[in-house]
């Protein structure tokens, strides 16, 4: 594979720092671990309200989405600091990772969640500028928040397959 083996050539630098430098596993694997525990938690919190909305009443429902809407932010730091740690963690050992069907597997259920993300927030965009199309839609939206709190789980597993299989 020429182009991992460029890319391997061009990351060596910090594959070399990164394998001797303890301090420096330690500060990069905690701010992946610590990213995606913020931003999962707040995801799968807000998905846990979308299920609980199901039975409330209108008002409530456009009052608890605009709780949700305000935590699309600080979910994307976390997956942001996941994402940049995760580089780090990868290009560490490009050979490895790069090859590897659970760093793959992870990577698919990174995209899928970040896609599905970013349809949830459209939806609740939406339900608040037009809560008449709320009643016709409820029904994907809690079924894209299981779809996200089973996705996060996903990767948190991919996570611990790379730790612990590789």
């Amino acid at each position: 594979m020429p182009v991992l083996e460029a890319l391997e050539a061009f990351v060596k630098p910090w594959a070399v720092f990164y394998s001797d430098s303890k301090p420096a596993e330690a500060v990069v694997l905690f701010a992946h671990v610590a990213g995606t525990l913020w931003g999962g938690g707040l995801a799968i919190a807000a998905d846990r309200n979308v299920w609980k909305l199901r039975t409330a009443a209108k008002d409530e429902r456009l009052r608890l989405l605009g709780e949700i809407d305000r935590l699309h932010a600080p979910v994307l730091i976390g997956l942001s600091l996941a994402a940049i740690s995760g580089v780090l963690l990868t290009t560490a050992d490009l050979k490895t990772f790069g090859t590897s069907p659970y760093w793959w597997g992870k990577m698919i259920a990174f995209a899928l969640l970040l896609a599905n993300g970013a349809w949830l927030q459209r939806q609740e965009r939406q339900f608040r500028v037009e809560p008449a199309v709320m009643e016709g839609k409820w029904h994907a939206l809690r079924i894209a928040s299981a779809f996200s709190f089973t996705l996060w789980f996903t990767v948190a597993l991919g996570g611990v397959f790379l730790m612990t299989l590789i």
